[in-house]
């Protein structure tokens, strides 16, 4: 990426990063013998380093959440081609180890039982490193493997959930890299390298294990893919890479340290509360922020009930519901036609199901507990379903067992009293959504309105549908939300239901819905809520 990078735009983010890294002995904490003057390696502030980044490559923000990249770029090339990157921004020092990419609270309880082994099984070997890899190897591998498909989701959900641009399975022009500063070493000359190296999904079927990285600390170990060396620590659940820091060195630039950096600040100081308030400064401060799109109404809510839990058979588990579409008078009819059609299989197996699936679709589940004793059920249906060799019976009986698997809506909480005191965020009707039954009272188009997925852009139609207009979806066919949703930002398979579990895997836990004032089109975006320190547009449930 580096080297494709315009060259104009290099040299003022050079000239960006060398100018706060000129202010260093603001920042460098002395030793107590240390005195003015001493060396220090150069500091550079992450933030800062980002928002330069993004600001002098016109690269897309997208640190938001627990989102995979910090950026996005697409470069425009000739006869209209491009090149798009992905990018994942660091700086650390050059003589550093590994380095933190990402972590897994959410899973740790459930790798509790392999590490507690691993602990286990190294105090019966006596510290002896090369005893502790081996008793352990399966259960290193077993983690590792764990750890890579986690890891891996968590980039595909970003890649889906991206500002920049879409990434499609067909694209070939797309890279994503680590972008790095290394700053030198204290008592070296003052320098910042610029580091560069592929930002990969973990190849989980080349997994080698390399053992524990000392035995002392038998649960610390590390394994590597063929691209990367990675490490990983269970006290904080944290994933580590090794950057090979020196071996991916681009570009070097030499600092020169400010004799008076404190005069800089004070000049500032000057500008904002002195004398100069309409200064240039000022006025250049003030106009960014006038240029932002002002949000005019905003609401954010958890995806989750009351009991901290995804409702299971319902809004986005809508597919994974256990009443069927089919008419009651239709049900003994397609069973019959079931019958008829696989009785020369002569199978006591297929019989089975067969008689199976007509107790499924016959039996009613009004409450909670028959809804769960009927998936249950399904789930019984499903293990003799892979059983059988009949691709066309199991096409068949997935119809039965299932909705769509992408159908899906979006709950609104509380949503007859939200649609009372929101009349119009959504659309502007002039009347009563709903009658006093809750049925919907209006026509489809007129309760329909432009949804934009953020921060992606993308726009589709979508309409607010349910009894007292609790769900939204997506106009015309379900699938389109359902497969930006379920299988995109939370990468579920086919048929498998979104949980709480999944929530905190991926980092998302909520959703925000918005309007830009002059636009009535509804902007969602999915987000991580801290309930401890909720947004001032929380819904609570």
């Amino acid at each position: 990426m580096w080297e494709t990078l315009p060259e104009e735009q290099k040299a003022e983010y050079k000239r960006m990063i060398l100018a706060f890294a000129s202010l260093t002995e603001l920042f460098a904490q002395k030793a107590e013998n240390e005195e003015d003057g001493a060396d220090y390696g150069p500091i550079i502030n992450s933030k800062f380093q980002e928002t330069v980044f993004q600001k002098t490559f016109h690269a897309s923000s997208e640190d938001i959440g627990n989102t995979s990249y910090d950026a996005a770029i697409c470069l425009k090339l000739p006869e209209n081609k491009e090149n798009k990157y992905l990018i994942g921004i660091k700086t650390f020092g050059i003589g550093s180890g590994d380095q933190k990419i990402a972590q897994f609270k959410a899973n740790h309880d459930e790798w509790a039982d392999t590490i507690n082994k691993i602990e286990s099984n190294s105090k019966s070997v006596e510290n002896n490193k090369e005893k502790i890899d081996r008793i352990n190897g399966e259960l290193y591998k077993k983690l590792a493997v764990d750890i890579a498909n986690l890891r891996n989701m968590r980039i595909l959900s970003s890649e889906s959930n991206l500002k920049g641009f879409s990434v499609k399975p067909t694209d070939d022009n797309v890279q994503a890299v680590y972008h790095v500063l290394m700053p030198s070493e204290k008592g070296e000359d003052p320098c910042i390298f610029v580091g560069e190296t592929s930002y990969d999904k973990i190849e989980v079927e080349c997994i080698e294990v390399l053992g524990c990285t000392s035995p002392k600390k038998p649960t610390n170990f590390k394994f590597k893919d063929g691209k990367h060396v990675y490490k990983y620590t269970p006290a904080d659940s944290q994933l580590y890479m090794d950057f090979q820091n020196k071996n991916i060195i681009v570009d070097s630039w030499k600092v020169v340290y400010l004799d008076n950096p404190y005069k800089v600040f004070s000049d500032i100081a000057d500008k904002i509360e002195g004398k100069n308030t309409e200064s240039k400064l000022v006025n250049t401060i003030v106009k960014t922020v006038k240029s932002q799109p002002k949000i005019e109404k905003s609401y954010s809510w958890l995806l989750t009930n009351k009991d901290d839990e995804v409702e299971k058979f319902s809004g986005f588990n809508n597919f994974f519901g256990v009443s069927s579409k089919l008419a009651k008078e239709d049900r003994p009819k397609r069973i019959i036609a079931l019958k008829d059609k696989f009785y020369h299989q002569k199978n006591a197996l297929i019989s089975e199901i067969i008689s199976d699936l007509e107790k499924y679709l016959l039996t009613s589940a009004p409450s909670k507990e028959k809804k769960e004793q009927k998936a249950e059920f399904r789930n019984n249906i499903l293990a003799k379903l892979s059983k059988v060799k009949n691709q066309e019976l199991k096409n068949d009986a997935l119809k039965l067992l299932f909705r769509t698997h992408q159908e899906m809506y979006i709950p609104i909480p509380d949503s007859k009293n939200f649609h009372k005191s929101n009349p119009k965020f959504f659309v502007d009707i002039g009347k009563d959504l709903f009658d006093d039954f809750g049925t919907l009272a209006v026509e489809e188009e007129d309760r329909s309105f432009d949804l934009i997925f953020e921060p992606s852009g993308e726009k589709i139609r979508a309409h607010i549908t349910q009894d007292y207009g609790k769900g939204l979806a997506s106009k015309d066919c379900q699938a389109i939300l359902g497969k930006w949703i379920l299988q995109d930002i939370f990468q579920l398979k086919p048929y498998e239901p979104l949980t709480k579990k999944r929530l905190d895997e991926i980092g998302l836990n909520g959703l925000r819905l918005y309007k830009i004032k002059g636009d009535n089109s509804i902007h969602i975006q999915f987000i991580w809520i801290d309930t401890d320190n909720p947004p001032l547009d929380f819904i609570s449930k």
